[in-house]
């Protein structure tokens, strides 16, 4: 994929921004905006699946079922395609570039680790970091919050370690989004579900557990829509897709990993290297001829001209978050680091299939 194809995702919360007249930041969908000024509902739910990417659906579902009846078109998500990222520059209309939230874990030098931005704990050791990020990393300003602050009620609804309707089983999510829907006062709710990813790491995207389980999903979104009052609208999309990966420990190269300055960071697909300078030569060396086929490797330089995180006006500490070089998958070979867990599937490397996404929409009228 071209880097200027991703972040049509980003389009699509900027068409949310422009549909309750706020202010917003990139190009809008399009075809997402002709459906909201057809439709003109009076309540709108944003339901993201997480890692539900076409892909996926395209192994496990049949094109008669809801999901594929009611899909407006596949759209690309950012880069990387990962959950922080991702879901980040949905909810705030801003790309990665701009807002910061690269990947999983990202290095900070003021505590010289790299954290978990949603966690707020360590990658590599049990050093916890309470409050770091909301101080160092600040998300922007979401649509949720962006809403109540113009006096327009707004709602969300999360799995059960949210602090708005924590929710344990999706069914439970859906109960709290249609309560919401039923307030008539209430005008946009966010509803995300983060178990169907999971699910897929252990499993892998196309074994029969997560075929099941997403026939499931599609049948309990389906019976929930319809209970849905006439005058709100329901859109679906998911943050990313999953690729089956076969993985390699990269901490067994012990020459690769003399030339670390830090512990990589950001994604096992997706990888930060800071790099001793006197090893740079060398480590570029080391790394093409042990991974050259399966990894892109990118220069600091690189990465900030050809946009590969997004437009717009560039954080403050985006070139302290993508280190020296940037290592992107373009095959199935995810590089472990110091894992303590394997996965099946996973994303965030720069294959298509990891970043088509469903723009799936629903309204009664």
């Amino acid at each position: 994929m071209e880097w200027k194809e991703y972040g049509d995702i980003t389009k699509a919360g900027n068409s949310l921004r422009q549909y309750y007249d706020l202010e917003t930041y990139h190009h809008t969908d399009e075809d997402l905006d002709a459906w909201l000024k057809d439709k003109r509902p009076r309540c709108v739910i944003a339901l993201l699946i997480d890692a539900m990417g076409t892909s996926v659906m395209k192994k496990h579902l049949s094109k008669d079922g809801f999901f594929y009846r009611h899909l407006q078109k596949e759209i690309t998500t950012v880069f990387p395609p990962t959950t922080s990222a991702a879901t980040t520059s949905f909810r705030t209309g801003k790309s990665p570039t701009e807002n910061g939230w690269l990947g999983w874990n990202q290095y900070f030098k003021e505590v010289d680790d790299n954290v978990i931005l949603f966690l707020e704990k360590s990658q590599y050791t049990d050093a916890q970091y309470p409050g770091f990020i909301t101080k160092a990393l600040p998300m922007h300003k979401d649509l949720v919050q962006d809403l109540r602050e113009h006096h327009i009620q707004s709602d969300s609804v999360w799995p059960g370690w949210g602090k708005e309707n924590p929710s344990g089983t999706y069914q439970e999510l859906l109960d709290h989004a249609l309560k919401t829907a039923q307030n008539t006062q209430n005008h946009f709710t966010y509803v995300y579900w983060d178990a169907f990813d999971t699910l897929m790491h252990q499993k892998g995207p196309g074994s029969q557990d997560t075929g099941i389980k997403l026939k499931e999903i599609e049948e309990e979104t389906e019976r929930f829509a319809e209970k849905l009052p006439d005058d709100c609208a329901l859109m679906i999309i998911a943050d990313h897709s999953q690729i089956e990966v076969r993985q390699e420990d990269m901490a067994k190269n012990q020459e690769l990993c003399d030339c670390f300055q830090h512990e990589p960071a950001l994604e096992p697909r997706t990888i930060a290297f800071y790099i001793k300078p006197e090893k740079k030569e060398k480590f570029i060396s080391l790394f093409n001829e042990s991974y050259g086929k399966d990894y892109q490797l990118y220069t600091h330089e690189e990465v900030l001209r050809d946009k590969l995180f997004g437009t717009g006006a560039q954080h403050a500490r985006m070139e302290e978050f993508i280190g020296d070089y940037l290592a992107i998958g373009k095959t199935d070979l995810q590089l472990r680091y110091k894992a303590k867990k394997t996965v099946k599937g996973d994303h965030a490397g720069g294959t298509r299939e990891e970043a088509m996404i469903p723009l799936i929409l629903y309204a009664k009228k």
